[in-house]
C-alpha cells in the first residue's frame, strides 16, 4: 500500500507597502495511506517567513501576479520534504504499532 502526499499553498500574506512581496507562507501538507484513508491519515502545515529583506530587487524576486505554487512550494521544499517525512512515520507506527515493553497478565493463582 502506498501513502500519498499533497501540498496545497493554504495562505500567504505580502508586506503592506504596495510591493506585494510575499512575507508568510502557509502549506497544508495532507498525507494519507491508501490502505486505511480513514485511520491513516495526517495533516500537517508548513508555516514559515520569508526573508523579505531584498524586496523586488532580491535575486529571483518573481512579482506576485506571475507566481505559481509550484514556485512558492520550492521555496519550502526542504520543510515540505521533512513533514512528509514525519508523516510517513506516524502513519507507519499506527499501521505497525511496537510491541509494548510490558504487559497485564493474569495470576497465576486465579
Amino acid at each position: 500500500m502506498a501513502i500519498t502526499h499533497t501540498e496545497t499553498v493554504h495562505k500567504m500574506t505580502v508586506l503592506n507597502d504596495g510591493t506585494d512581496v510575499v512575507a508568510h507562507i502557509d502549506i497544508e501538507i495532507f498525507s494519507v495511506d491508501d490502505s486505511d484513508p480513514v485511520k491513516l491519515k495526517q495533516r500537517s502545515h508548513v508555516i514559515a517567513d520569508v526573508d523579505t529583506s531584498g524586496g523586488t530587487s532580491a535575486a529571483g524576486f518573481v512579482p506576485y501576479g506571475s507566481l505559481t505554487e509550484d514556485v512558492v512550494k520550492s521555496w519550502l521544499s526542504t520543510e515540505i520534504a521533512e513533514r512528509k517525512t514525519q508523516a510517513e512515520e506516524w502513519i507507519n507506527l499506527v499501521k505497525n504499532p511496537p510491541t509494548p515493553p510490558e504487559v497485564s497478565k493474569a495470576l497465576p493463582w486465579n
